[in-house]
């Protein structure tokens, strides 16, 4: 296919789809460097993209405006009149939008991997993919239909990002007593995924006495009662900095590079991790490994062998999330041995 003057990429959703979805740009934009990228996105995720050097233009879509918004949106990217639109989101509304572009080839999912008939809308589609694979390699075939090389190594964008040298937080990691910092990646959207917050107080006591590693939790708004209550639980105060809330998107891939290594369950900011080249410790229960593995740190999975998992179910269906309890502390230490 020829390089188009411009394209535009729709995916919206959760931050750890997006970071997956970097690589593919950065693809794009590595064989046709002339080409302008465009990409859809909600206001919850543009922190991902904002920095990231290879998508030339966010258009955001402003979800809490409901139906005048969406039409707004609509208004916008249709008077772009996009020769090429690729829809990595395989929902309905990805689709409807990639078709009211009026864009003359648009690429989706085909029948087998998208969803309500997200299949529809598009007119080009990469070729079947199964249900349990790489979410990352199955948005790479988006660049393979298109006819572009592969490269070596997936580019995330994230690898030169440092924090400056007077952030409050690097001056914050550097009065810290101990030699070195893990990073405790406790939320995420599902309750299902959530780890029980007297397994991560042990492990930072552990983390401390043992290997004299100073834990720092990290998390949104939304994790700001949970991280409090494991911080509650931790018998040294100095084994933990609390930065719940006190990050942006943004902030992220540079505070990483300051971490030896993560620990967490199933969340965009583990992508964004996994992606700042740490390794990441991951413990999997509602969700399966197997499609949402954290890039390069797939040896270091932790998952629930119970025959319920994995459910996919945002709350657990009645068992006290039995599947990421049975992930105890000792299996996360043996995977510290092993790094």
């Amino acid at each position: 296919m020829d390089a188009p003057d411009k394209l535009l990429i729709i995916m919206f959703g959760a931050i750890g789809d997006i970071v997956r979805a970097l690589p593919l740009a950065s693809r794009i934009k590595g064989s046709w460097p002339n080409t302008r990228i465009d990409w859809a996105v909600e206001p919850r995720s543009k922190g991902v993209l904002e920095s990231f050097p290879n998508v030339d233009r966010l258009v955001v879509f402003e979800r809490g405006g409901g139906l005048k918004a969406y039409r707004e949106f609509v208004s916008i990217i249709k008077a772009e009149e996009y020769p090429l639109v690729l829809d990595l989101q395989r929902h309905f509304k990805s689709g409807l939008t990639s078709y009211l572009t009026g864009a003359s080839k648009r690429v989706g999912y085909n029948k087998k991997g998208s969803r309500e008939f997200n299949h529809w809308f598009n007119n080009f589609h990469i070729p079947p993919v199964e249900k349990f694979s790489s979410k990352t390699k199955q948005l790479q075939l988006f660049a393979d239909l298109l006819g572009l090389p592969e490269e070596k190594e997936l580019d995330f964008g994230f690898k030169n990002r440092k924090l400056d040298s007077d952030s409050k937080i690097l001056e914050l990691l550097q009065s810290a007593t101990g030699e070195g910092f893990v990073a405790m990646l406790t939320g995420s959207t599902w309750t299902s995924r959530f780890w029980p917050k007297e397994y991560y107080s042990e492990l930072i006591e552990k983390f401390y006495s043992e290997k004299n590693k100073v834990s720092v939790l990290i998390g949104g708004p939304g994790e700001q009662v949970y991280n409090q209550s494991i911080q509650d639980l931790v018998k040294t105060p100095e084994a933990v900095i609390n930065l719940t809330g006190k990050t942006s998107l943004n902030d992220l891939p540079g505070l990483f590079k300051e971490m030896d290594f993560a620990v967490g369950s199933d969340s965009g900011p583990m992508h964004i991790a996994a992606a700042s080249d740490l390794p990441v410790i991951s413990l999997w229960g509602a969700t399966s490994p197997k499609r949402s593995a954290p890039w390069g740190s797939e040896h270091l999975v932790i998952a629930s062998n119970l025959a319920c998992s994995p459910c996919y179910k945002k709350d657990c269906p009645g068992l006290g999330t039995a599947c990421m309890k049975g992930l105890r502390p000792e299996r996360v230490l043996k995977a510290v041995d092993n790094l």
